[in-house]
């Protein structure tokens, strides 16, 4: 009944019908980010006063500040750690998704993918400080070492770009496998096989039969993981130290303790025009059809 009633209202209005699924979604949108993003372009154009608060006003020179040097390498100590994290996460997860998918038999699929999400089961928080007490100068490979033989003296590992970059790819790991996972397991196995029978090697079969056909996956999954890297500030905070800031802290700082809130609006709204841009891109690169 409720399915004809539906294909009644869509034959007669069809933009009116779809406007009224869609208005839903689109006054979320509008008061639950558009407006937020709004607020912030408008607090970036102020200046901070004596003691905290905001005065409005049409200046740029939180922007022009926020182009200081001394900013620049924190911009790039996040960009490059983003990228890096992003490119880990997807040489780890494009062979376990696809062996989940391809290499393994049904009954044991949900099992294995219900042992990728485990890690969302606990607080994110909790597991960055598991990292913490494994990574510290008495922590459990340090003491595995010590106690073996293989070194003298405690290894630095916390509070540097390494122990940083373990715990974004251990963080988002799950973020690539399940939207390669989910496109992977679409793919139709006889066009491998086919390019197989035809004289292609695994190799070339993967980088041009396998790879195209889940370029979509590959591409949203690289976007779930790339964003929240680029943004991160709990895992650099904990894990990286003080003299590890990335620009999630950068900015944490900025309304949290300079309250700076105008400076850190103006940081936000840059990093969130050159993400759109820079993801835009990349998205539209990546869809874009092959021309062999």
């Amino acid at each position: 009944m409720v399915s004809r009633a539906l294909n009644r209202i869509f034959a007669r209005r069809p933009q009116a019908a779809l406007a009224g699924l869609l208005g839903p979604a689109a006054g979320w949108l509008l008061i639950f980010f558009l407006t937020p993003l709004l607020v912030v372009l408008l607090f970036s154009f102020g200046q901070r006063t004596t003691y905290g608060g905001i005065e409005l006003g049409l200046s740029l020179s939180n922007y022009a500040r926020a182009l200081d040097p001394l900013y620049l390498k924190i911009y790039w100590r996040s960009l490059w750690l983003a990228v890096v994290t992003t490119v880990l996460c997807l040489l780890i997860s494009y062979p376990a998704a696809y062996c989940i998918a391809l290499k393994t038999a049904p009954r044991w699929k949900n099992l294995l993918l219900v042992l990728s999400v485990i890690p969302f089961w606990t607080s994110f928080l909790i597991r960055t400080y598991a990292w913490m007490l494994i990574l510290r100068t008495e922590g459990l490979i340090n003491s595995a070492l010590t106690s073996i033989g293989l070194i003298d003296q405690p290894l630095k590992l916390l509070y540097t770009d390494t122990a940083i970059l373990l715990g974004l790819v251990y963080g988002e790991l799950p973020f690539m496998i399940l939207p390669l996972y989910a496109t992977i397991e679409k793919l139709d196995v006889r066009l491998l096989e086919a390019a197989m029978d035809l004289g292609a090697n695994r190799f070339w079969t993967f980088l041009k039969v396998t790879l195209p056909l889940t370029k979509v996956g590959v591409v949203t999954a690289v976007l779930l993981v790339f964003i929240p890297s680029l943004g991160a500030f709990v895992t650099p905070d904990l894990l990286g130290g003080a003299k590890q800031a990335m620009i999630g802290n950068l900015i944490q700082n900025q309304f949290a303790v300079a309250r700076d809130q105008p400076f850190g609006s103006a940081i936000s709204f840059l990093l969130t025009f050159v993400v759109l841009a820079l993801l835009g891109a990349g998205f539209k690169a990546g869809m874009k059809p092959r021309a062999d």
